[in-house]
């Protein structure tokens, strides 16, 4: 069976006006072995090049743990795969004045859980950011934060270990329109964490780090029509890092191959994928066979194509959401505890999120819906509180206009969940997610693309 070097996993999130999807950032990592989320799905780490949790991939954005796959300092997420914006938020009711919030308790069989609460808002100035990701990217040991507007522009952020950032510097991408997905990686095998960047309607581009926090254009990787998400991975096992990126036109997923010096081949091999897809893009081991799989969301589906020992894919098997046709995320965890994947996705046009049980052979029960707040559109999937129980954040970008906030599910831990909890992000249109670590404590933290806002929101965990 075939092993990744490594592998960096970046979901999508698209905006529900226009349809075109944002990658909710890399992978990032839970505390507990959760899957990539929609953008990642992942904990404590940081976004970007870190590794998963249990079995789970490494990819930008949802990423567990801190350092990773490629050692860049793990992505945040929930929960086993990399994901592109990170995944968790912890828990509690948002105050009026956004001080502190403090969530409930909560009782399982008669013991009390650890609180989960969140720190009021500190934001950092940040473009129009449709997608966030965090990773170390000037190898100091600190996460750093890097998003992607529609302006074709990616702002980096380094992170001073504390919750702060420093001023953003921006880059342009290849002269194109930035802001789909992305996901950091070494694309060149210099031990420098890079980044690719998914760009609406003209493929993706590539940022290539000096090792300090600053980028240089690599121009496009592949052009093409993409309203997916990106991710990244070595899938042909020759030591180059590869991308896999969503086509909504192709309802299938792209792996075009690495070079290794950053540039990319053509004509790349086609999987497919969830019809119409526009939403989150998962790799992990989704039935712990040893293999990558993929899992998407897009329409009213959540998909999942099978890995083959020869790095290849299996068909897409689709699993109907209950609710909504708008599905622009996806994250993948364990959500009850029996050493089965589970998944999640948002109906994206209503008030709920679709929670899909899996059965461990990489298909799943139908979905039941459970109550999240308006217009979820990121989701992740991460253990705030550290209690042993995953939870479910997601985002509620109901647009300009709206307080933006972040809805959290404290998790029973059977696969059910308590009534959600909301938190201030700091900016209006929170659209996207990263989770991570951000100042060493152990919890993970949140990091919130407001793309309404011009800022990304950082809200620190308190839970205790």
């Amino acid at each position: 069976m075939r092993h990744p070097v490594s592998i960096l996993v970046l979901t999508c999130v698209p905006l529900l006006a226009s349809g075109a999807c944002h990658r909710g950032a890399p992978l990032e990592h839970p505390p507990d072995g959760g899957g990539a989320g929609s953008g990642g799905a992942t904990p404590a780490g940081a976004g970007g090049t870190g590794n998963e949790g249990n079995g789970g991939a490494t990819g930008s954005g949802g990423d567990r743990g801190a350092g990773g796959a490629t050692g860049f300092g793990g992505s945040s997420g929930t929960g086993g795969v990399a994901g592109g914006s990170g995944g968790s938020a912890s828990g509690g009711v948002s105050g009026q004045s956004g001080a502190t919030d403090a969530g409930t308790e909560r009782t399982d069989g008669g013991s009390v859980s650890r609180v989960i609460s969140l720190a009021a808002p500190m934001t950092f100035a940040s473009p129009s950011p449709q997608v966030v990701t965090l990773a170390d990217l000037d190898k100091d040991g600190k996460l750093d934060a890097a998003t992607a507007s529609f302006d074709g522009h990616v702002s980096v952020l380094l992170g001073n270990g504390n919750g702060t950032f420093q001023p953003q510097k921006s880059y342009a991408c290849s002269g194109q329109t930035a802001g789909v997905g992305i996901v950091a990686a070494d694309f060149d095998n210099d031990g420098n964490p890079d980044l690719a960047v998914s760009q609406s309607r003209f493929g993706f581009g590539a940022l290539l780090g000096k090792g300090d926090g600053t980028f240089q254009n690599a121009g496009l990787g592949l052009s093409g029509t993409t309203e997916g998400g990106i991710a990244a991975a070595d899938f042909n096992n020759d030591g180059k890092m590869d991308v896999m990126m969503a086509f909504q036109s192709a309802a299938g997923v792209y792996v075009t191959f690495g070079n290794g010096d950053g540039s990319f081949q053509q004509s790349p091999p086609v999987y497919s994928a969830s019809p119409n897809i526009s939403g989150g893009l998962v790799l992990i081991d989704f039935n712990s066979d040893g293999r990558l799989d993929i899992v998407t969301a897009g329409g009213g589906f959540v998909s999942v194509s099978l890995g083959k020992a020869d790095g290849t894919f299996l068909d897409r098997a689709n699993f109907p959401v209950g609710s909504g046709t708008i599905i622009r995320s996806v994250a993948v965890g364990d959500l009850d505890g029996d050493g089965v994947l589970d998944a999640v996705a948002p109906d994206s046009s209503g008030v709920t999120v679709n929670v899909f049980r899996g059965k461990g052979d990489g298909t799943l029960l139908p979905a039941t819906q459970v109550p999240c707040g308006n217009d979820p559109a990121d989701v992740k999937i991460v253990d705030l509180n550290l209690d042993g129980k995953a939870d479910i954040i997601a985002t509620n970008d109901s647009g300009p206009g709206n307080t933006g906030t972040v809805a959290v599910l404290p998790g029973k831990g059977d696969g059910t969940f308590e009534p959600f909890l909301t938190f201030m992000t700091g900016g209006q249109g929170p659209h996207s997610v990263a989770v991570g670590d951000l100042d060493a404590d152990g919890l993970p933290d949140l990091v919130v693309a407001n793309k309404d806002g011009a800022n990304i929101g950082v809200v620190m965990n308190n839970s205790h």
